[in-house]
């Protein structure tokens, strides 16, 4: 394996992950977006910070706009952290930050289960849920 593969994969699966994986799924089965409760949570805390700086106003086009913004700069630590994990691990640790990146890709749930769990108080900051809440 060689780096760029490695920080490649810590950039792309987290962004991917976030909802157009899982919405790929549950819309072909469910007919419903979806998103990594991991990954979506990661891509979404900048919108839930900005609605929260705004006073809870979700909807309002600058929190949209930092929102979305967060979600692309999101990936630059995540680019940064995985040069701090080559530089620190041996191949064999690297083999298991990954091992341990695509498992956290495995958490996927469907859009009734994200606005189930809104509805009953727990609000998970989903990029997806925000991003379809948002239109």
């Amino acid at each position: 394996m060689d780096q760029a593969r490695f920080r490649s994969e810590f950039v792309i699966l987290p962004s991917l992950s976030c909802g157009i994986l899982p919405s790929m799924l549950f819309g072909v089965t469910l007919g419903q977006w979806g998103s990594n409760v991991i990954w979506g949570s990661y891509f979404g805390l900048g919108w839930c910070l900005a609605a929260f700086r705004s006073g809870g106003i979700m909807l309002d086009r600058p929190v949209t706009a930092i929102g979305m913004a967060w979600g692309w700069l999101a990936m630059i630590p995540l680019y940064f952290a995985s040069g701090w994990l080559w530089d620190r691990l041996s191949e064999r640790g690297r083999r298991r930050a990954l091992l341990l990146l695509r498992l956290s890709l495995l958490p996927m749930v469907p859009a009734q289960v994200v606005m189930g769990w809104d509805a009953a108080g727990f609000h998970l900051p989903d990029y997806t849920a925000h991003m379809a809440s948002s239109y």
